[in-house]
């Protein structure tokens, strides 16, 4: 259904990837899987045709329907966004209820025969279903970004495709969305490539993950929990075969150069009227070219050295106050328009780990800010301990500078040299001369990661953390994560990965009414895994950059600081 054959594609006259060959067969659900940066949304608009490659050939055969990360400026309400789905039907409405006799005429046998006059219901029941009630006469630009993201959704069930590419489809949608697209994918008898860095999204969907890393796809069967035993079934192929390769080179060396030194020994006492020794130095010689030939074609195969996953390297740090009770929540109401919240009362005490769930628009951010004290409740009273210090990571990234560099950002925020600047934004991701990118031109994934490290310099008892993976790779997440878990302060959280639920054990629900549950039920933490990623956190050492962006390990740095 999807091929993609020998794909080169530039950007800014560098080639982003090249000789890219994968093909999607009918019915399957493909992940197209990397790094942040790695091409994923250039392939994607490659495959719907806005961009062209500079070589290779791209075939979709049937009828594709779209899901894209887009922001839209039109005047056009949801309800005639998602009743335009439907190309064959939607000129038919349009004609039926246009009060133009003479139009409503001519298309009304065809109206009848299509349920043109059901179109408008249908649309509504698709934008209910994905959470969008009441929002019909809602002009699209009005929409937020997961508003649209759901409108889009809608309008993709108003008729029948034969492949749906999706770009991280579940980014701002709320848990029972996330789970009805679960269920829709799964329920179509199309083909399906979507990006995503959902990992349960993508363990409930994928049949296949297409890998992305270094301008080439690798193909991965199964879902992310499969793609992750063969990926580290692969890390040890590769570095037993890198074993046996650095073993055999250095046999054959210490082969090459013994025959070298015989050769050489038996050449300066070989007598020239003595022709068995000078035999046995040439057929020393032989030898000695054999082994050389040996080892050329050796290297012609040499495997490559197994590479370790570029990732952030993060620890949060905390000595967390201790005063048992942090906050108390008394008898709190607030709403804008409407009551969110009505007698809210509990207490977050010392270490606890919250997670605030609920459906898109139930008051999760507006709880959170309640906390934090960004917003005072209507009536009702919060009390934070005076000596509470509170982190807080905000979904639209708020309090990130508008001017400035990445390095700026950080600066401003700590007290540290510009040396160990440097070194901790390379830990980050940032490196040379990327410090130096102005903080308006960065991408959501960059400035995440900016707002984690100012996190890092918060010395805060308590993260509150609003959506803080949405625009994180798999690989960035799950390092957050792993620092996250070890992390000694309290912890709240609002995030559509559910993966991250599991760093919680209580959970504020949001509906009609507001739950305060215990998370007897929650899932066991992988061990193994947590301390796999831990060691890599503890054992990898830290390297200062100087200002031509050339490393030196913390201990020499250290050196060289004592001996100035």
């Amino acid at each position: 259904m999807l091929s993609i054959q020998q794909v080169r594609f530039d950007h800014d006259r560098q080639p982003l990837f090249d000789n890219v060959s994968f093909d999607v067969a009918a019915a399957e659900r493909a992940i197209l899987f990397g790094q942040n940066g790695s091409g994923k949304t250039t392939l994607f608009k490659l495959l719907i045709g806005e961009l062209t490659p500079q070589a290779g050939t791209i075939d979709v055969l049937g009828s594709v329907g779209v899901v894209k990360q887009t922001v839209f400026d039109g005047e056009e309400t949801a309800l005639d966004y998602v009743m335009q789905g439907d190309p064959q039907r939607y000129p038919l409405y349009m004609d039926v209820t246009s009060g133009d006799t003479a139009r409503v005429l001519e298309a009304y046998d065809e109206a009848l025969a299509t349920d043109a006059f059901g179109l408008e219901l249908e649309a509504r029941q698709a934008l209910k279903r994905l959470g969008l009630n009441g929002y019909e006469a809602t002009r699209l630009r009005e929409l937020s970004g997961g508003e649209q993201t759901r409108a889009q959704l809608a309008r993709l069930t108003m008729r029948h495709v034969d492949i749906v590419l999706l770009d991280e489809p579940t980014n701002h949608l709320d848990l029972d969305s996330i789970e009805w697209l679960t269920r829709w994918v799964n329920e179509l008898p199309g083909t399906v490539l979507v990006i995503s860095h959902d990992r349960k999204f993508i363990d409930d969907i994928a049949t296949v993950i297409l890998e992305l890393d270094a301008g080439k796809v690798v193909r991965y069967p199964g879902n992310y929990t499969a793609y992750k035993q063969q990926k580290a079934e692969e890390r040890v192929r590769d570095e037993r075969a890198h074993a046996r390769y650095m073993a055999r080179k250095s046999e054959l060396l210490d082969m090459i150069a013994q025959y070298k030194g015989w050769h050489l020994k038996a050449q300066a006492t070989a007598s020239v009227r003595s022709p068995g020794a000078q035999k046995g130095a040439a057929n020393l010689a032989v030898k000695m070219k054999a082994r050389e030939r040996k080892l050329e074609q050796l290297e012609g195969s040499r495997p490559d050295r197994p590479k370790d996953a570029t990732h952030v390297s993060v620890r949060f740090q905390a000595d967390p106050l201790e005063a048992k009770t942090w906050i108390t929540v008394d008898d709190v109401s607030f709403g804008y328009e409407a009551p969110l919240f009505e007698r809210l009362s509990f207490t977050v005490n010392r270490g606890d780990r919250i997670s605030i769930v609920g459906s898109n628009g139930s008051g999760k951010t507006t709880l959170l800010k309640l906390l934090t004290g960004e917003l005072v409740p209507t009536s009702g009273r919060i009390h934070r301990h005076p000596k509470l210090k509170i982190g807080y990571f905000s979904q639209t990234l708020a309090r990130l500078p508008k001017d400035g560099t990445l390095l700026d950002a950080l600066l401003t925020e700590s007290d540290i040299t510009e040396t160990e600047a440097r070194t901790l934004l390379a830990h980050f991701l940032f490196r040379r001369d990327e410090v130096y990118k102005p903080i308006r031109d960065a991408s959501m994934g960059e400035k995440c990661r900016i707002a984690f490290l100012i996190l890092y310099f918060s010395d805060a008892d308590l993260l509150a953390l609003d959506e803080p993976t949405n625009y994180l790779d798999v690989a960035t997440r799950e390092q957050i994560e792993a620092a996250l878990e070890v992390y000694r302060g309290g912890l709240i959280l609002i995030s559509h990965d559910r993966t991250f639920h599991r760093l919680t054990d209580r959970t504020i629900e949001l509906g009609e009414t507001v739950r305060i549950l215990e998370s007897g039920d929650t899932k066991p933490v992988d061990v193994d895994a947590t301390l796999q990623t831990l060691e890599t956190l503890t054992s990898e050492p830290y390297i200062f950059f100087d200002e031509a962006g050339n490393g030196i390990p913390l201990a020499e740095s250290e050196q060289n600081r004592r001996n100035k």
